[in-house]
């Protein structure tokens, strides 16, 4: 079974840190759903990666929300800043993130963060999912039925990458 990485809230002093000097609802929001829930976890995934996790656990699987908690924007640039000659991996960053993550987007119904997620990583690694209470569900369908991507593609995604990876049939 895959791990799903699912954001929290920051460690106090991160917290103090980071999101404090604001008026206590902007601090609770930015620290949390705003940005810090996705920073922490995007930050937990990468230590997982640089640790050599995925190296040894080849057949692990992972899943990671809101299109990837950051971390697929800035995957060629840890490459360039962290090349394997200095980590010690076996593989590009990039590389083990396409083969061993799988993406939902977690209610972030945006046609520009689906498209870059998907050139970088398929169909096959997305898996359509919402943040129910925390985002509505007003235009879920009509965001999925007007991907600009295939029939087939759409059935990966709303479905059958699910089905693959949990070993079910809905």
């Amino acid at each position: 079974m895959p791990l799903y990485l699912h954001p929290g809230i920051p460690v106090p002093a991160v917290q103090q840190a980071y999101y404090s000097g604001f008026d206590d609802e902007v601090t609770a929001r930015l620290s949390m759903f705003g940005w810090g829930w996705h920073n922490e976890a995007g930050i937990h995934l990468l230590r997982l990666m640089l640790s050599g996790v995925f190296d040894r656990y080849p057949n692990l699987q992972v899943i990671s929300g809101h299109w990837g908690e950051m971390l697929p924007f800035y995957l060629h640039r840890l490459d360039d800043s962290l090349p394997q000659a200095a980590t010690g991996l076996k593989r590009s960053l990039i590389d083990t993130f396409k083969q061993q993550v799988f993406v939902s987007p977690s209610g972030m119904l945006t046609q520009p963060h689906f498209r870059f997620i998907y050139d970088l990583v398929g169909a096959e690694r997305i898996l359509f999912s919402m943040d129910y209470p925390y985002q509505t569900l007003d235009g879920v369908r009509d965001f999925l039925e007007n991907l600009p991507i295939s029939q087939e593609e759409k059935a990966l995604i709303a479905h059958k990458n699910a089905e693959k990876l949990f070993g079910i049939k809905a």
